[in-house]
C-alpha cells in the first residue's frame, strides 16, 4: 500500500502458451496456402523467360538463312544426317548459329535447363554427336517426314525460311528415350521436372515427359511466332531418325 492508502496491482501483458500455438498454426496454414500459388507464378515467368529465349534462337535462324540464299542451318549430327536427333547440333551448325546469338550461347537453351548443358558441354557420350542443346531444332532435317514411332504422327522439316509459316522450326525439350533412359520435362506444374536432383531424370527409366510430369511447352513456328501448348494437346513424334523405339521421344 502507498502512503496515501491507495492499493497499486501491477498488471504483467502478454500472450499464455495456447495463444501463441494458434498464432504460429494460423501463419503455417497460411503460409502453406501461398506457397502453390508463389511455385506457379515463378513457372509461369519462367515460361515467359524460356519463350523470349525461343524467339532470341528463332530470329538468330533467320538471319543466318538470310545470309545463306534463305537456308536453314543443318538438323544433322556430328555423325551425318542418317544419325541426327532433335535436340542436338553438329559443331559447326553451333559455332554458325552462335555467331547471330552475339556469341551468347544461353539463348540454345531453355532457362530451365542452363545450368545443366553448362555442366555437360563437351561430356564424353555427347562429343560424337556435337552439342546437345536445350531445344528442339526441327529446322535442316533430312528425308522428312520421318516414319511416324506412335501412330500416324508424323512432322515436316522446314529446310528453307521460305516454307511454310505453320512449320514447326523450335520446340521445348519434352523428350525421353527408352534405349538412353533418360526424360526431359522442362515445365512441370511447379517448374522444371526434377526427380533426385537430376534434371535428365534417368531414375524415370525412359518414361514419357507427360508421364514424369510436364505440363506443356513452348512451340516456335518458321513464322517467328511462339505459343504455349498444354500436354494434352501435344503429340508424340520420332526425334531421332534411325534409332527407332530405342531413340529420342518428342512431344509438340
Amino acid at each position: 500500500m502507498s502512503s496515501s492508502g491507495t492499493t497499486h496491482v501491477r498488471y504483467r501483458f502478454g500472450f499464455t502458451l495456447i495463444e501463441l500455438l494458434v498464432v504460429i498454426a494460423i501463419i503455417a496454414i497460411l503460409a502453406a496456402m501461398m506457397l502453390p500459388a508463389l511455385a506457379g507464378a515463378k513457372e509461369r515467368a519462367k515460361r515467359v523467360a524460356c519463350k523470349n529465349s525461343m524467339r532470341q534462337l528463332m530470329v538468330a535462324l533467320h538471319l543466318y538463312a538470310d545470309d545463306s540464299e534463305q537456308r536453314l542451318p543443318s538438323g544433322a549430327s556430328e555423325k551425318g544426317p542418317l544419325d541426327d536427333h532433335l535436340p542436338v547440333l553438329s559443331t559447326n551448325t553451333y559455332n554458325g548459329i552462335q555467331r547471330y546469338l552475339g556469341n551468347n550461347p544461353q539463348n540454345f537453351h531453355c532457362p530451365s535447363f542452363l545450368d545443366f548443358f553448362k555442366r555437360r558441354r563437351g561430356m564424353p557420350e555427347e562429343r560424337d554427336y556435337g552439342y546437345v542443346i536445350g531445344y528442339n531444332y526441327h529446322g535442316g532435317h533430312t528425308n522428312t517426314p520421318w516414319p511416324a514411332i506412335v501412330g500416324d504422327a508424323v512432322w515436316i522439316s522446314p529446310r528453307r525460311s521460305t516454307e511454310s509459316s505453320a512449320l514447326v522450326l523450335v520446340s521445348d525439350m519434352n523428350d525421353w528415350s527408352p534405349g538412353y533412359g533418360r526424360t526431359f520435362a522442362p515445365h512441370g506444374k511447379h517448374g522444371v521436372v526434377f526427380q533426385a536432383g537430376d534434371y535428365s531424370n534417368e531414375g524415370a527409366s525412359g518414361a514419357s515427359s507427360a508421364d514424369v510430369g510436364a505440363v506443356g511447352g513452348n512451340v516456335g513456328l518458321l513464322d517467328g511466332s511462339v505459343s504455349w501448348k498444354r500436354v494434352a494437346q501435344m503429340r508424340i513424334y520420332r526425334g531421332s531418325q534411325q534409332w527407332d523405339n530405342d531413340g529420342c521421344f518428342a512431344m509438340w
